[in-house]
């Protein structure tokens, strides 16, 4: 990890200074009000900034509201959130600068921080006590440099699938015609078209990216994200398979697409899915798996929170205590132990069922068409040891399959140092152009 360095804005008063050093008047709850000399709250974010910096992360947790501190002010937290910046930004530098805004919970201050590959923002709520509500990651997005807007042109779309309507978004190349096109499938949870996960937009990235470089595509809100799903209807199907079914079409019918060059990129558990998407389509010209998890699915789900819950050095005790209900619950995931209407690790039992039932890697062996599995090597979801390797012995000697891993990238396929941290899927970033380019050149060799 980067060596931590701090350095306070030049205009902080004395008074941020002495409430740095360990003063408590940022603690109590009888402070004045700002008129009559007490700590402003841009003063009060910059010192708890200042412990974020140092390491000090029991004195930053002791600035929340007692009613807060469990949720928001665990220290195990106020690390990973600081670490996120870290892992994306590099070493700290210094404040750059404060802003605040009124909110009905008090003020909204954003701490506009410098670290050695960039700024990024952490937005602090301070109470009228001068306590800290709530603090995180408050960058805002920002399109990649490899993207050029005038290369291609977007248009919404609905999606008609049975009982719902997914808004989606078509980007097509400004030239060329009869050019491939790419649907993109979501990884698991709620996910919308440009999948935003804080000042990340990995969809986004993809689609604009593949535009700017002639490949066309389509992306689209999950259904569990649009629509209401009955908690025993939850399968891979439903929230998954169908939708990417109905997409596929909707972008062979898209004027100056080949409806014959169609690729599925499936991120995630749209990855894992992929295989079904191409074998119940039958025409596809070729399948990316981006992040396709390979082990169980149940072991996954638990090892993911495992790791969330032991990253950095301090525990978190609230996703400890989850983690120790999900060893529970994923033993009776194995032995089929639940109702169909009931969530286990996260999730509906139906959905346990659904993905139990689908070979995914055999699906993927007696499939067609080519498959490309693309991994960072920073990914912590879903591992080349644990999962692309398993892929590329199982698939052992199936034509038209490849493999590729990227130093230095998450499960975001975005770029890092460090620790991977899910914190850090809301700290700026873009998808690596690198990712978009190999994506491209294999397309354009089938």
């Amino acid at each position: 990890m980067a060596p931590r360095r701090r350095t306070v804005l030049a205009a902080v008063s004395t008074a941020t200074a002495t409430a740095a050093a360990g003063c408590t008047n940022l603690l109590g709850t009888g402070a004045d009000d700002e008129t009559n000399g007490s700590t402003s709250a841009d003063e009060v974010a910059t010192a708890f900034v200042d412990d974020l910096a140092n390491g000090r992360f029991e004195r930053a947790s002791e600035r929340f509201v007692e009613n807060g501190r469990d949720r928001y002010g665990d220290p195990g937290r106020l690390e990973r959130v600081w670490l996120a910046f870290e892992t994306v930004g590099g070493a700290f530098e210094e404040v750059v600068e404060t802003s605040v805004t009124a909110s009905n919970r008090g003020k909204v201050v954003t701490v506009t921080l410098a670290f050695d590959r960039g700024d990024h923002d952490c937005g602090v709520i301070v109470d009228t006590e001068s306590r800290i509500r709530n603090c995180g990651i408050a960058d805002e997005y920002e399109r990649p440099a490899y993207v050029d807007s005038n290369a291609f042109g977007e248009r919404d779309v609905s999606l008609s699938v049975p009982d719902c309507s997914l808004s989606g978004t078509v980007a097509t190349p400004a030239d060329g015609d009869g050019v491939p096109g790419v649907v993109l499938v979501h990884d698991d949870g709620p996910m919308t078209a440009d999948t935003p996960r804080g000042a990340t937009r990995t969809f986004a990235d993809l689609a604009e990216g593949l535009a700017t470089r002639g490949v066309a595509s389509l992306r689209y809100d999950k259904r569990d994200t649009a629509c209401e799903v009955a908690l025993d209807e939850y399968t891979l199907d439903r929230v998954t398979v169908d939708d990417a079914a109905v997409a596929i079409e909707r972008l062979r019918a898209v004027d100056g697409v080949d409806p014959d060059r169609i690729v599925v990129v499936g991120h995630g558990l749209g990855g894992r899915a992929a295989p079904r998407i191409a074998a119940r389509d039958g025409d596809l010209a070729g399948v990316v798996g981006l992040a396709a998890p390979a082990r169980p699915y149940r072991e996954l789900t638990l090892e993911q929170l495992e790791h969330k819950a032991t990253a950095g050095s301090h525990e978190w005790e609230d996703l400890r205590a989850t983690y120790e209900t999900w060893v529970d619950e994923s033993d009776r995931v194995r032995e089929g132990e639940y109702e169909p209407d009931e969530r286990l690790l996260g999730k509906p039992g139906a959905f346990w069922d659904s993905i139990t039932a689908y070979d995914h890697v055999q699906t993927a062996a007696e499939v067609d068409v080519p498959f490309r599995f693309l991994q960072g090597e920073r990914d912590f979801q879903v591992t080349v040891t644990d999962d692309l390797e398993r892929w590329e012995r199982e698939l052992d000697g199936k034509s038209a399959t490849t493999f590729k891993t990227y130093e230095g990238l998450n499960h975001l396929f975005m770029p890092g140092e460090g620790e991977s941290l899910a914190f850090a899927y809301a700290v700026r970033n873009n998808v690596a152009e690198e990712v978009v380019d190999d994506i491209v050149s294999w397309i354009g060799e089938l």
